[in-house]
Order: C-alpha cells, then structure tokens, then sequence
C-alpha cells in the first residue's frame, strides 16, 4: 500500500529479509514507522536501544528517532512495516552508542501479553498505538474462527489497510461481499466505504489492521 496504488494517508510494506540482511540506521523525518515481525528473529535498534524480536512481536520508531534493523538468525526472516504517511521520507546517520535493553515504550512483546475478545470468535491484540507512544498509528492483530465476523463498519475520514497474515479470510468493500484474501494479500479501503472481514473457511485466520490515526479509530457500524 502507498502512494503508487492510491493511498493518501499511508505505507504498508512485506520485506523478506536474507540471513545478515540489515537496514543502515536512519531516521524518517515526517513519519513515525511500525515494524511487525512475521517470521524470523530480528534485532533491533531504536533511538539507543538495541535488543531482538520473534515472530509476533511488533515495535515503534518515532518519527526523527534513529531506527534500523537486521536478521539475527541463519534463517530468512519477513517483517511488515506500516508508516502513517504515503511518501515516507528516509535519512541515514550515525549509530549511537547502544545499551542492550528493550525500550521503556513502543515495544509490544508477544509473550508478555494476552489477546482479548473483540467480537464472538475474534480475538485481538492492539500492538501500537496512543498506549505505546504513538502520534497517528493504531496497529493490530485479529484472530478469527472459522466462521467469526468483524462487524461491517466505515471509516468517516481515515484509511484503513487490513493484511491477511494466515488463512483464508474474506474481504467487504462497499457493495461486494465475497472478496478472497488469502494468506500474503492486503486491501486498502479508502474513508466512508463500507468494509469488513469474515472468516468462511474452516481454519483460523489472522488478519493485521492498520490505521493512520490514533486509537480507538472513529467508526461507523453498518449493515
């Protein structure tokens, strides 16, 4: 998602990162960016902090805060970054000197948090947002069911980008109703369109929600 396909208000991108593969440190100076860890272990460096992530974990780089990351293992990796803006800008500088420590915020660690219910059969955990230090993020994960529905709803003046992370779930936008969004594909629905997620298939899936506003995102539910 992004510029090139018609967002106004934000960047969502899937790296697949080789073994030793690293970014170079750097800030964005009109963005802050989120970085979801898929698959992998991946080290971190934020602002002066250096610490690693797993599969699950999910971490902020304010917007002006120096930010890089690298594939720790001898295995490929994957991470989904999302910036609240449709053309994030990139300057590289100097390392710090790090300390070896987690952030005090703007870190979501997988293991040292509990999903909860957001509607019958969907579990959610909200990874990134005012809670973490965000200034217009609100990123998370929902679980559904087999057979779970989040609710039909627009937005009235935000984007939003919704990314199947496993699975086979189903996509609502505006008047189609049976949109398939395997595991790997991402639509856009742009403010006021009516749009939602159900699961039909007979296994789990996962779906990552991303807004560039702040939570709770306003919203309008429809039938």
């Amino acid at each position: 998602v992004g510029s090139a396909n018609g967002s106004k208000m934000m960047t969502v991108r899937d790296l697949t990162m080789d073994p030793g593969a690293a970014s170079p440190y750097h800030v964005h100076p009109n963005t802050e960016e989120s970085i979801f860890v898929v698959e992998g272990e991946i080290l971190f460096k934020i602002g002066n902090h250096r610490f690693t992530a797993v599969a699950g974990d999910c971490a902020l780089a304010p917007r002006g805060v120096g930010h890089g990351i690298a594939n720790a293992s001898d295995l490929s990796a994957r991470v989904i970054t999302m910036y609240p803006h449709p053309s994030p800008e990139r300057e590289i500088i100097e390392e710090p000197q790090f300390d070896e420590s987690d952030p005090k915020q703007g870190f979501f660690s997988r293991k040292q948090t509990s999903p909860f219910e957001f509607m019958p059969g969907v579990s959610r955990y909200d990874m990134i947002g005012d809670f973490s230090g965000a200034e217009s993020t609100y990123f998370s994960e929902l679980t559904f069911a087999p057979g779970a529905t989040a609710t039909n709803h627009y937005h009235p003046a935000h984007e939003e980008s919704m990314f199947c992370l496993q699975g086979e779930l189903t996509a609502v936008y505006g008047n189609d109703d049976n949109i398939p969004l395997p595991a790997g594909d991402i639509f856009l629905c742009e403010p006021t369109v009516r749009h939602g997620v159900y699961n039909s298939s007979k296994t789990e899936g996962k779906l990552l929600a991303m807004h560039p506003v702040l939570n709770p995102p306003p919203r309008v539910d429809v039938d």
